[in-house]
């Protein structure tokens, strides 16, 4: 009996065929074919040892940066259709040699039944492959998307009246705002990160959220400093400085990408002027080489906050905005958010990031950076795999950067080392820097950012004298 069923067993058309399914070669195995199996086995072991031997040479986040290249998204693309063909061929051979080699047993309904295992086998492995491709194809328009050129603003009326001339501050000769990046000689990466709010009743971009994060390249720590909205007088980088007398943009600097845009003559690029300006002006007021910026708009942050299944954010404090506008322009609400822990989506992550008229921008530029941290608490690649397709429509329809899609593997690979309960948080408020510039609140800001890794994170008071609350680390699978 025994002997009877390991013959039924290693003739079994339908387990060659789910074994060849689980690994091309493992059904002829059982069949008896030997050769044939180990040959095609092979080149599944060899592509496995490949992988393995990259993730242990590189690591994890250079390697994801590596595959995320243009021109290795095409070759994924390419491979995976060739390993289609390859697993379908090694599927239904390993069928057909256990169908051979042994006699036929059972009646039509046990072929049936057979034939009918094949067939989902079959579409299972087309469906996988098909979902590859779908998604090597559309990480593919994303990733050239959002490191392509700038977006092109939409038509917008201009202003009537330039800004006004402010008293004079003094740039420092910083080197306009370069492609690539310089942190190889500067042992530092920074990067600005903007928020962008546009919406009904408001022609082209704000910029109303901006925070710049620089990371130490030998220790992994990090600062971000909050920049705010109402800034005047910052300097000019040297390629437009001429605009204004002073030097400086004399409004307030969410403005500054409006105004770039509608005058070319002072400001030089192509659609991407409007973020040159910003990414130089905060430069050359901070004395940092900024590498690059990730732009966001508010739409896109909702539903990546959404995408991640909502963030958990401890209020320090009451929330109520008695005039609190909607992000869709359809009118205003009386927001109120109570002191306490709160799983927010991405709706409600917004409201709490923005809302500024129970007090000021700067403490909202203290909640926008907590807002951050939450959310790289929040990230964990195991549990977003299911949700890729969407996370690239989000990436891009709401995202841009002018990095260098190049420099992707070095960038992860240090964003990797980066540990949340060390990144220290710097905000440019009053009294120490006053709204409208001079030049020691320049000196002040530059000092700032000259060593920002020498306090303990939890040394750095926030806009009340309390300490800024620190985050801890978030899962990684």
């Amino acid at each position: 009996m025994i002997a009877r069923w390991g013959t039924a067993v290693r003739h079994s058309a339908a387990l060659a065929a789910v074994l060849s399914f689980v690994i091309p070669g493992l059904g002829h195995l059982l069949s008896g074919a030997v050769r044939r199996g180990a040959l095609l086995a092979l080149p599944v072991l060899a592509l496995g040892i490949g992988g393995f031997v990259l993730l242990s040479s590189l690591g994890t986040a250079r390697s994801l940066g590596l595959l995320l290249q243009p021109g290795v998204l095409l070759g994924i693309v390419a491979l995976n259709a060739i390993l289609l063909a390859y697993r379908l061929g090694a599927i239904l051979d390993a069928y057909s040699l256990a169908s051979l080699s042994g006699p036929a047993r059972g009646g039509q309904a046990t072929r049936l039944a057979s034939l009918g295992l094949l067939g989902v086998v079959l579409a299972t492995t087309m469906g996988m492959h098909a979902w590859i491709g779908f998604v090597g194809v559309k990480t593919y328009d994303t990733v050239t998307t959002v490191f392509a050129g700038a977006p092109t603003p939409s038509p917008s009326p201009q202003p009537t009246q330039p800004p006004s001339l402010g008293p004079s501050v003094t740039p420092l000769p910083t080197p306009a705002p370069t492609p690539r990046l310089t942190w190889d000689s500067n042992g530092r990466l920074d990067l600005l990160l903007v928020g962008g709010d546009a919406g009904p009743g408001r022609w082209s971009l704000r910029t109303d959220s901006m925070i710049l994060l620089s990371v130490d390249l030998e220790t992994g720590r990090a600062a971000l400093f909050g920049i705010p909205r109402n800034l005047r007088n910052v300097p000019l980088p040297p390629e437009s400085a001429d605009a204004f007398a002073c030097g400086c943009f004399p409004e307030i600097i969410n403005g500054l990408w409006v105004y770039a845009a509608a005058h070319p003559e002072f400001f030089p690029g192509d659609d991407d002027r409007g973020y040159r300006a910003l990414q130089g002006a905060i430069g050359v007021m901070t004395n940092r080489p900024i590498d690059g910026m990730v732009v966001v708009t508010l739409q896109g942050f909702v539903r990546l906050v959404d995408a991640l299944g909502g963030i958990d954010i401890t209020v320090p404090n009451n929330i109520y905005d008695y005039n609190y506008p909607l992000p869709d322009g359809s009118g205003n609400i009386q927001l109120y958010i109570p002191k306490g822990f709160h799983h927010m989506d991405g709706t409600m992550a917004l409201a709490y990031a923005r809302t500024r008229h129970q007090d000021n921008d700067y403490n909202r530029m203290q909640r926008q950076q907590q807002v951050l941290l939450a959310m790289r608490r929040t990230i964990n690649p195991c549990t977003l795999v299911v949700r890729i397709p969407e996370l690239l429509d989000i990436a891009s329809e709401t995202f841009w950067t002018n990095l260098d899609i190049a420099d992707l593997p070095d960038i992860l690979a240090l964003g990797a080392r980066v540990e949340p309960s060390k990144i220290a948080s710097y905000y440019f408020w009053p009294p120490e820097i006053p709204e409208r510039l001079n030049d020691a609140a320049l000196a002040k800001i530059r000092l700032m950012t000259r060593s920002p890794f020498d306090a303990e994170p939890s040394a750095i008071p926030g806009p009340s004298g309390e300490p800024t609350p620190l985050p801890t680390p978030g899962p990684i699978c």
